[in-house]
This record gives structure tokens, sequence and C-alpha cells, in this order.
């Protein structure tokens, strides 16, 4: 078994080779281009007897700048995980030096150290990447509306008044091609979660909870890769920042439970739109919230519960494949 280790950026790729004893073998840089990265893999299977088929190559996401090299290790079939950079940074322990070359080789150490965690990259979620990068496109478009919102309702007035109107107008015409930008890439990702069956079936079940909108569906689509990064609701809870943890150590540390910072915010914001949706909706998550709150509970520590009660709901709609239906409250 060996292992490559590729630390990715903009314009080059450094690839580490380490043999089954962890040895550093061999390394190399080259362009951010499908004909270098297949030309190294070639080079490296007769100079280095690599075997595709029982070696490992991790590499940490980072974004655009590596599906070009995600897409080609797919299509050679070689096996290809794509680890958390926390864990690469904590699992490695204290480091000293860097540089992209040896970046690659402690990514190659991790994977070795750490093979038995790895959870591969396939086809299946290089087709989710399409849908992630639509998303960010859609982030991307609604931030900079928000930001033309600011400008109009408390900048604008504060410039010169011969300029104030003309501004305005700007900012306006900006907003309508926003609008019109928005509704085309909402259009592409309805297009792609279409164009997959399955995909569309578990959008279709998620959908029908209670404050699960067609955003927040298609964010949990892609931010957990059709549901197969995680195995439970806690789980999934603990990435949206919706599970509390107990923070007490002996007889000196009595922290207050909380949410981890760790939590992806973009779900985590997400959930929370979605939890005052349902309180305002749905029956039961209205009433709990309201029982709670008049017990004396924090109302964002309730509003938090609501968030990971959204969860457990999309997640049993996804395991007994069926709708969610609402069930009518037993008054006491």
């Amino acid at each position: 078994m060996k292992y490559v280790g590729i630390d990715v950026s903009q314009d080059h790729l450094d690839f580490a080779l380490l043999n089954s004893e962890g040895d550093h073998v061999e390394s190399a840089q080259v362009r951010n281009e499908e004909r270098a990265i297949i030309k190294l893999v070639r080079v490296w299977i007769k100079k280095c007897q690599l075997d595709l088929s029982q070696s490992l190559f991790c590499l940490e996401p980072t974004g655009h700048y590596s599906h070009l090299l995600l897409a080609v290790l797919v299509d050679l079939q070689v096996p290809v995980w794509l680890a958390h950079p926390m864990n690469i940074k904590q699992g490695l322990g204290i480091a000293r030096g860097k540089s992209d070359k040896i970046d690659a080789v402690r990514i190659a150490q991790y994977a070795r150290r750490f093979r038995d965690q790895a959870r591969m990259f396939t086809a299946d979620h290089l087709r989710m990447s399409k849908l992630k990068q639509l998303l960010m496109k859609r982030r991307q478009l609604v931030e900079g509306k928000v930001k033309l919102k600011i400008q109009l309702g408390n900048v604008n007035r504060h410039m010169h008044k011969d300029l104030r109107s003309s501004f305005n107008r700007f900012d306006k015409a900006q907003m309508r091609t926003i609008d019109r930008l928005l509704k085309k890439v909402e259009l592409l990702i309805e297009e792609e979660i279409n164009a997959d069956p399955k995909i569309k079936r578990q959008y279709d079940l998620i959908s029908s909870v209670p404050g699960v909108g067609p955003v927040l569906a298609s964010n949990l689509l892609a931010l957990t890769d059709a549901f197969t990064r995680f195995s439970t609701p806690r789980q999934l809870a603990c990435h949206a920042g919706a599970a509390p943890f107990e923070s007490t150590s002996g007889s000196s540390v009595r922290g207050r439970t909380r949410t981890s910072k760790k939590a992806n915010s973009w779900l985590k914001s997400l959930l929370h739109m979605a939890s005052m949706v349902a309180i305002r909706n749905d029956e039961q998550l209205g009433a709990y919230y309201r029982r709670k709150v008049a017990e004396g509970k924090p109302r964002l520590c309730v509003i938090n519960a609501v968030r990971g009660k959204i969860i457990h709901r999309v997640c049993a709609v996804l395991r007994k494949d069926e709708p969610y239906q609402t069930r009518p409250l037993l008054m006491s």
C-alpha cells in the first residue's frame, strides 16, 4: 500500500509519495491542469511502481481549486480521500515549518496513519460538487443583494446631496440584475436536483418537513453529500451546530453547556430561519417553544432545540422513505 498526499493551490499541485512503511519516496510539483496530473501519475506508475488500486490519494477540500484534480482522479478510478483540514492538523500533532512540499508529505502521513477512517470520494460526490457550486453562486448573489440594501438604506443618505439620487438609481438597477440572476441560478439548481431521481426523492422527502424550504433542502443535500457523510442525526446536528456539549472538568470547571463553534455556520443560519418558520406554522413545535419559554428556558436555547428536532425529522423521513405527516397535538 502506498500513500499520496496532495497540497492544492490555484496554479500548482504538490504531490508526495510514501511507501507502506511511511518512508518518503518521491515529491513533485505540477500545474493544476488535467494533462499535467495524468502525466505525473503515469510517470510514478513506471518509476515508483505505483499501483493505483493499492494506493490512497489524500487531499484537503479547497473548493473549486481541487475540482479538476478530483475529476481526473475519479476518472482514473483512484482511491481518493477528501480529508478535513482540521483533522489533518490535529492528527499530526505539533508541526514546525511550512511549505507546499512539506504540507503534501504531512497529508500523506495523515492518510497512512488514519487510513482505517478514510471515506472515499466517488463519482456520486463529484456530481454533488456541481450542486455545491450552484449553491455557492446563489449565496454570493444573495450576499451582494444584502450589501446593496444596506447601501440604499443607510449609506446613500449620507452621501453628497447631488449624488444621492444617482447612487440610489445605480443600486436599484444592480438589485434588479441580481434578482434576474437569482432566478436563473435557482432554475439551474432545480434542474440539477431533478436530473437524479434519487436526489429528487430525497429533496421531496425533506421538503415535506415543516420549516424546510427549497434553500435549506438543497443545502442539506449538498453539504451532506446526499446524506452519506453522517450516519446518525446526532452527527448531522453536531455539524449544523444544533447539538449541545457539556463543558465540565473535576470540581473547578463548570462551564455552560453550549454548541461547538466549529459547526458549519451557513447551515446553522439556514436551520435557524427554518426553526423560526416552524415555530410559527407547526402546531407541535410552536407549542413546544411556548411551553419551554414559559418554564423559563432561554429563547435561543429553545430555538436550538427546535433546530435539532428539525434535523431529527429530516433524518426520520429519509429513513422511513415517506413524507412527513403532522400528528394531531394531544391536549392534556
